[in-house]
């Protein structure tokens, strides 16, 4: 039986992800990686991150969606003040940074530059925004459920969920006793130091939280899962 391996909330953290591959001797044709998105932002190395992600869906990995890379997409490409502010406020400056250079911004970040900045990604990286835009919101095998924040508990179906809670939600899902038809939810979005006072994956009966805030100076989680049982491995930031 193949082993599942997912990480989630990558944020730009590219040597962490690489030196994780490689500590979990990861090996395409006989392992399902799954990534729970939150590829880019805050970290320093997302362009790098999201190539590396796309050789790696290349080689048979699934990439799932998060709200960062949903707000990269909305910073692109609608023309909203919101959108925009909600994005820089979220550490979209070192995406943006990665993409168009370091010394992008020297003057300051102004309406001009930004706007520059945008059309400059969208003509450069036509395939990396192709594949972020494509990107699905979860992915099942059996009774395990793959998605970023998680699935609106109080729906009967939990298929019903919306995009946006998906990738966003969080108190709701995360404290509701509702048993989502047997489920076994594996998530990010959460820093797992909010669950358990930990960087380490938070276990639960439902849910199981892998993100160990690597961009905040924490460490890149690995939930390893083979023949039933749980483990992990992980890379200090």
């Amino acid at each position: 039986m193949r082993r599942i391996l997912a990480i989630s909330d990558i944020h730009g953290c590219y040597n962490e992800l690489v030196k994780l591959l490689d500590e979990v001797n990861y090996k395409p044709e006989v392992d399902q990686l799954i990534l729970l998105g939150d590829y880019i932002d805050r970290g320093t190395k997302n362009k790098e991150v999201v190539q590396k992600v796309m050789n790696l869906v290349d080689e048979g990995a699934i990439a799932l969606r998060g709200n960062h890379d949903q707000m990269f997409l909305d910073f692109l490409y609608k023309n909203n003040i919101d959108a925009q502010m909600l994005y820089l406020q979220n550490g979209g400056l070192t995406t943006l940074e990665s993409y168009v250079g370091y010394e992008w911004f020297d003057d300051g970040i102004t309406p001009e530059n930004l706007y520059r900045a945008k059309q400059f990604i969208q003509d450069n990286y036509k395939e990396h925004l192709k594949f972020l835009y494509h990107l699905p919101y979860y992915h099942q095998i059996g009774n395990l459920l793959f998605v970023h924040a998680g699935i609106n508990p109080l729906l009967e179906d939990w298929r019903e969920t919306s995009d946006d809670d998906m990738i966003w939600i969080r108190e709701k899902f995360l404290y509701s006793s509702r048993p989502n038809d047997n489920l076994r939810i594996i998530h990010g979005h959460t820093p797992a130091q909010y669950l358990h006072s930990s960087n380490g994956i938070n276990f639960t009966e439902k849910r199981v939280g892998i993100d160990g805030a690597c961009a905040y100076g924490g460490q890149l989680n690995c939930l390893i899962i083979e023949s039933g049982e749980f483990t992990q491995m992980s890379i200090k930031r």
